[in-house]
């Protein structure tokens, strides 16, 4: 079984054009420089995901702590509480997806 995939890509033809120049300027393959910047663009795009989880996961427990105390400040409704923890959930499995 092969380590790696074969894609097949189309892009216009001035894109293709400056990719294999950036290529063969930096002397290594159009598909190294694709997966660089897949990786660039996975990881810049997961920052706010994780921001997210981390907001998210910070609002729980603040209502978690709100419930042991027994003091609510603000309605707190169940349908909040699923919303947070499916956010919670779905954050955690893109970030598992992506190894991390």
């Amino acid at each position: 079984m092969r380590a790696t995939r074969t894609w097949t890509i189309s892009m216009p033809p001035e894109l293709s054009r400056l990719a294999g120049q950036l290529a063969d300027a930096e002397h290594r393959t159009k598909s190294e420089l694709i997966r660089e910047a897949l990786r660039l663009y996975m990881a810049q795009r997961d920052r706010p995901i994780a921001a997210g989880a981390s907001a998210s996961l910070a609002r729980v427990g603040e209502l978690a702590e709100v419930y042991r105390q027994h003091a609510i400040p603000r309605p707190a409704t169940d349908a909040e509480l699923r919303r947070l923890f499916k956010g919670v959930r779905k954050t955690h499995e893109r970030l598992k997806n992506f190894g991390l």
